[in-house]
């Protein structure tokens, strides 16, 4: 019962350890995306750069 008592942490780790890996939010966060799809570029009209602007 003593060795049941001192084991009982540790099996208890495993088991959170365990069912943290397997959890959605795990497997969410390890998905392998690209943002370069969700950045659009919004054209400006009208813009010149610095170095055209008369003084």
């Amino acid at each position: 019962m003593k060795t049941i008592k001192n084991l009982f942490p540790f099996i208890a780790a495993l088991g959170v350890f365990f069912l943290a890996s397997n959890s959605e939010m795990q497997k969410k966060m390890n998905q392998n995306y690209s943002t370069e799809d969700e950045i659009i570029s919004i054209p400006v009209e009208g813009f010149k750069p610095y170095e055209l602007i008369p003084k």
